[in-house]
């Protein structure tokens, strides 16, 4: 089974002053406890961006330890990281990466193809919209768009771009499964 899931944000203290109505104390060890629930071996867990802010003891070991496979798509965040990223995932790709699902090619990356909320990465927007309708996509899964006051999301259909949002801000910090998407 593949599963889905963005912005996780491990131990980013600031990530609970931008998204106070989602995020509280303990949101780590939440994430855990649900993926290593829901994870079985054989499944493969991509992971679309925004993963780590910084290395703590003994998290390492307990990431590699869920079952499965673990794929990084990276994001904005991920970027600074680099390498270290590696002792992470079996696999890593640093933008996107296409997949098909139920003869859907789907489109994986942690950008979406238009973000309303702010003018930042546009020209990774553009990229992905571009990569959206050349590699034949019915569907695009991201993340990097947060629950927030204002109630804005993402605006991948201004672009005709049908989407998926994976983080877990809006999946009750859980993995979504190939089953749950809307292909």
């Amino acid at each position: 089974m593949f599963y889905f899931i963005s912005d996780t944000h491990f131990f980013h203290r600031n990530i609970l002053k931008l998204c106070p109505l989602k995020r509280r104390e303990g949101f780590e060890e939440l994430i855990l406890f649900n993926l290593g629930r829901v994870l079985r071996e054989g499944d493969t867990l991509f992971v679309l961006g925004d993963f780590l802010w910084r290395e703590v003891e003994g998290f390492k070991e307990r990431w590699r330890s869920l079952p499965g496979r673990k794929v990084l798509i990276c994001g904005n965040h991920d970027w600074p990281l680099g390498e270290k990223l590696s002792d992470y995932f079996d696999e890593i790709y640093d933008f996107s990466l296409a997949l098909e699902i139920k003869g859907k090619r789907l489109l994986l990356c942690h950008f979406p193809s238009k973000d309303l909320r702010t003018y930042r990465y546009c020209e990774l927007q553009a990229r992905i919209t571009r990569e959206f309708r050349s590699t034949g996509a019915s569907l695009l899964i991201h993340g990097h768009v947060h629950f927030n006051p204002y109630g804005v999301f993402c605006g991948c259909h201004l672009n005709r771009v049908k989407c998926v949002n994976v983080n877990v801000e809006f999946t009750n910090y859980l993995p979504v499964s190939q089953e749950e998407l809307p292909l």
